[in-house]
């Protein structure tokens, strides 16, 4: 009985194994088509992704490129000669402890090209209302003590100026705004309006960028491009 097991597991182990060459076989003779396709498609797929991430890039470096060109918006009475700025500023940050308005922020310890934990204003975010109160408490010379008194201020102070984008501003296209105007803490020396409603900066402009930031364009059709002398 034994002997009769051992042959017929001995039959059945034999009838596996060319069933088992045959699949095998099958596999291996499998139409390879396909697998050249997915190959094709993932190939173009990491090309195509690759121009895209290039071109991204290559953007990117230019938009830097051309905003290295400006300045940054500096307190007031800052040296138009950015780097002389920097030199002379000791990153002590009382400017923006005594700010009326908040207004004045720091560059990060990763931004040296612009001096790091130097004063800087983002006026879209929040203007400078000109109370001179940065300027009169530096203690290094960076800033220069100015007077709360607009003749003094409009003597002294250059930010700016600003700068009207046309193709970007509501009045150049057609409807009334001014909103610039309105918020200038010097409208008609600084800004002054001309019919119907185009507003037009003006020699008095010292920078503050309040225009800037009630400005309701997005992006804002006046800025402050402040360029290093």
């Amino acid at each position: 009985m034994a002997d009769d097991d051992e042959r017929s597991g001995s039959q059945d182990k034999a009838e596996k194994r060319p069933r088992r060459r045959v699949a095998l076989q099958m596999l291996t003779d499998r139409p390879r088509e396909p697998e050249r396709r997915k190959f094709v498609v993932a190939g173009t797929t990491l090309a195509l992704g690759g121009f895209a991430w290039s071109s991204v890039t290559l953007s990117g470096a230019s938009q830097t490129t051309t905003e290295e060109r400006l300045a940054p918006v500096r307190p007031p009475s800052a040296s138009r000669v950015d780097t002389t700025f920097q030199q002379q500023c000791i990153r002590c940050g009382l400017c923006g402890t005594v700010c009326e308005n908040g207004c004045i922020r720091f560059f990060d310890l990763d931004e040296p090209a612009y001096g790091a934990f130097t004063p800087y204003l983002d006026v879209r975010r929040r203007a400078c209302t000109l109370c001179m109160r940065c300027t009169q408490i530096c203690p290094s010379g960076a800033l220069t003590p100015i007077e709360d008194d607009f003749d003094s201020i409009v003597a002294a102070v250059n930010m700016g100026p600003a700068e009207v984008e046309p193709e970007l501003c509501l009045s150049y296209q057609g409807r009334v705004c001014g909103y610039c105007h309105d918020a200038c803490p010097l409208p008609g020396r600084a800004i002054r309006l001309q019919p119907p409603a185009l507003p037009v900066v003006l020699d008095d402009c010292v920078g503050c960028g309040q225009c800037v930031e009630a400005c309701p364009q997005t992006p804002t059709a006046i800025r402050i491009p402040r360029r290093s002398a």
